[in-house]
């Protein structure tokens, strides 16, 4: 499990003066025990300021755009942030340790490789991909002395499971220090939860949540009974779609079939969640992660797709991973 920060009272201010920031606002984003946070602040004359307390693994994300963001390291009361928008942003967080070493990761890889994808064939932006993070791998292995060094190699891990040889021998080279801290830790995390997601015919991960009622259930509570995990949300077309069909299994299957439905929310949407349940009628178990996509159950059972649908026996043994539209059809085969 990753390694959670101390959550001390101690409050960053961050400082920025963005020249060309023209939107009126701007988002701070960052994870807090888990909990995914958007902060929304006002600018004025291309300037804003912020103050921010601890976050997970003491990074937040300054976000433009969806192309334009700016990860920095909470490491000192005083955080500046300066840039300049046009056809390619130039933004920097500096005067820190890792900040700095952020700050030549984008000045040596990220921007350079950014500006080698401009009007490129797919094709062409792939294999230039490929090579950046290569590229991202070698300055892992250059600076194993730095907390940037491992928060890059998670993110190698979350974006290609089919390298974590490599990841893993990355992991090796870390100093003590840095292959303890949270980012070091959350990507051993990564590669133990892919390695060990749900395959047909393995048991499933072990889980435990509370219901809608505050029930804590895991599955063990279905003694007997052949259980759907539903993974969805609110805010998932498909998974509100495709919310008749599990009525309808529900009625059909209820005494041998177990739903439960396992939503991604974001904190403050508790009531929006409790709402839809009782909008929908969704007369089944319902349990929710208030937190990122990367934590929790759904990291743990690695699922990136909504809504995705796994059947275990009674004995907790998966049985089939079921695509949206094909549940009632695939259930009619395999309860027979």
């Amino acid at each position: 499990m990753a390694v959670s920060p101390s959550f001390s009272q101690e409050t960053y201010r961050l400082k920025a003066a963005i020249t060309g920031l023209s939107s009126s606002s701007v988002v701070i984003r960052y994870s807090r025990q888990g909990m995914l946070i958007n902060d929304t602040i006002r600018v004025h004359q291309n300037q804003f300021t912020h103050a921010l307390a601890m976050t997970d693994g003491a990074i937040a994300t300054l976000v433009l755009n969806p192309t334009t963001q700016l990860p920095f390291w909470l490491e000192s009361p005083l955080i500046s942030i300066t840039g300049t928008l046009g056809t390619t942003p130039i933004l920097q967080s500096r005067g820190t340790p890792e900040n700095d070493w952020l700050d030549l990761y984008r000045k040596t890889i990220e921007r350079p490789y950014t500006l080698r994808k401009q009007g490129k064939s797919s094709a062409e932006v792939d294999a230039i991909v490929l090579q950046q993070d290569q590229a991202t791998r070698q300055f892992i292995a250059q600076h194993p002395t730095t907390r940037t060094a491992a928060y890059l190699l998670y993110w190698q891990a979350v974006y290609d499971t089919t390298i974590f040889d490599q990841i893993e021998l990355l992991l090796a080279k870390l100093s003590p220090q840095v292959k303890a801290s949270y980012w070091a830790q959350k990507t051993l995390t990564r590669i133990n939860n892919v390695q060990n997601r749900p395959r047909v015919g393995k048991k499933l991960p072990a889980f435990s949540l509370p219901d809608a009622t505050g029930k804590t259930i895991s599955l063990t509570s279905f003694a007997g009974k052949y259980i759907l995990l539903d993974f969805w949300g609110t805010w998932c077309v498909p998974c509100i779609q495709g919310i008749p069909e599990l009525k309808a299994i529900h009625e059909k299957y209820g005494s041998r079939l177990a739903i439960v439905s396992i939503a991604l929310e974001r904190p403050s949407d508790r009531q929006k969640w409790l709402k839809a349940i009782d909008k929908y009628d969704m007369n089944w178990t319902q349990t929710a992660q208030f937190t990122s996509a990367r934590e929790g159950v759904n990291e743990l059972y690695n699922i990136h797709e909504y809504p995705t649908f796994l059947l275990a026996d009674p004995e907790g043994i998966l049985v089939a991973k079921i695509k949206y539209g094909e549940v009632e059809s695939q259930l009619e085969q395999l309860l027979k």
